[in-house]
């Protein structure tokens, strides 16, 4: 499996925040995994465009689909609780090296951006 360095960004409403990672690709799966600062595995299909996290604490998976809206998961353990939210992805932009997802939970709107570096 080749690994690459990709920089994550996340901007909300309040912050954005970059940083860089080793991942690796998985060519048959068409998936980057890496593993966050806080041991949060980090799982993002480049076909599907689905978006896994997961920790001690919490499992999250998002689904983007351009100008629709879907159901996120966020799953918290310890409660052994699952909460639903509405995700309306606005606007996708994917090219060889590079996704950018605006989308938007509630009212606040997001853009998680992946790129190969």
């Amino acid at each position: 499996m080749p690994r690459l360095n990709i920089k994550i960004t996340l901007t909300t409403p309040k912050e954005t925040i970059e940083n860089i990672y080793n991942a690796i690709f998985q060519p048959d799966q068409n998936t980057i995994i890496y593993k966050e600062k806080d041991d949060t595995k980090t799982k993002f299909n480049l076909k599907s465009l689905k978006l896994r996290r997961e920790n001690k604490e919490l499992i999250m998976e998002y689904l983007f689909k351009q100008e629709q809206s879907t159901i996120g998961i966020v799953e918290i353990k310890s409660l052994q609780k699952r909460v639903e939210l509405n995700l309306k992805t606005k606007k996708i932009l994917q090219s060889k090296d590079k996704v950018e997802i605006i989308y938007q939970i509630e009212e606040e709107q997001y853009k998680y951006k992946l790129e190969v570096i």
